[in-house]
């Protein structure tokens, strides 16, 4: 699933947000509150993908209804953090759909929130320095995910990544080279877990779902909305002490773009995308078909009862 890596920059963000002051040298800051600029049309917008099929779905979904009602909608695939930043800093894009947790790391590299609700809260003056702004967010979350097969969960009693402590030093952990870095000491001090890592650079991919079926594993990084996970029955262990920060779909946009009735739209959209349906939306995506991510976003929009 290599389209996948392009969107798991997550693990990076210190060094990302280490960049933010030059990648938005050109962006002003701007009240949230204030509408357009003089110079800028508030019925057309660009909406922004990072080009993999999760991201251009929840693009069509957004751009889509905006397109129902009115507005005029570009689509435009602008890479990942660092291009989509600095395309909604020039103004290339207005919107994108990005991941609470992620964009605050990246806005403040101080931040230490991580429950969805304190992720949220924080965003707001996070943003606005950088003339952004964000909608409400969406409950459905693409986070990473300590998962486990349900045969090994079952002979261990596995419910919390704290139950994993019982096994500590004896399992073997497979996820993208990054991670153990960003989290070994925090699983310790956190949750009392050790664990001998195996990296495995396809971001929870099917190398690291066939390392976990086979027994080479013991425990995955596999991000919640992949769908291998509901297709394998893998038994995503509970994050109860919130170490990995909430990643809460969120519409990210240039402030100068913000109206009362824009933010009515997003919000209403948003808040019918729960992890489960974009679970879904995200197996349908990946089907042998290969359905155009505009065709995806239609037939949820429509099923939803925002589209005749």
């Amino acid at each position: 699933m290599t389209s996948r890596s392009s969107h798991h920059h997550r693990i990076a963000l210190g060094a990302l947000a280490l960049g933010v002051t030059t990648i938005l040298a050109g962006c002003t800051a701007a009240d949230p509150l204030a509408g357009g600029g003089e110079s800028a049309d508030p019925t057309s917008i660009t909406v922004g993908s990072q080009g993999f099929p999760e991201s251009d779905v929840l693009g069509q979904i957004y751009g889509q209804l905006l397109e129902a009602n009115g507005y005029q909608v570009d689509y435009e695939i602008v890479g990942a953090r660092e291009a989509f930043m600095t395309a909604l800093g020039d103004g290339s894009i207005d919107l994108i759909a990005d991941y609470s947790g992620n964009l605050l790391a990246f806005a403040d590299p101080t931040a230490t929130a991580t429950s969805s609700d304190d992720v949220e809260a924080a965003l707001p003056a996070a943003l606005e320095p950088l003339g952004l702004a964000v909608a409400a967010a969406a409950p459905a979350e693409d986070s990473d995910a300590l998962v486990v097969t349900p045969e090994f969960a079952a002979a261990n009693d596995l419910t919390v990544i704290g139950d994993l402590a019982a096994l500590s030093g004896s399992i073997t952990l497979g996820a993208n080279t990054e991670f153990d870095s960003r989290w070994a000491e925090q699983l310790a001090s956190v949750y009392n877990v050790s664990y001998t890592f195996k990296a495995i650079d396809d971001f929870g991919g099917p190398a690291t779902l066939e390392d976990l079926l086979k027994g080479n594993i013991q425990v995955a990084d596999i991000y919640t909305t992949t769908p291998s996970i509901k297709q394998n029955d893998l038994v995503v262990l509970e994050d109860d002490l919130n170490l990995f920060a909430a990643q809460n779909i969120i519409p990210l946009l240039n402030a100068e773009v913000l109206s009362d009735e824009l933010i009515a739209l997003l919000d209403e959209v948003s808040a019918k995308l729960t992890t489960e349906e974009l679970l879904n939306l995200n197996e349908i995506s990946a089907g042998d078909d290969k359905p155009a991510a505009a065709d995806v976003a239609r037939e949820w929009l429509q099923s939803n009862g925002f589209l005749g």
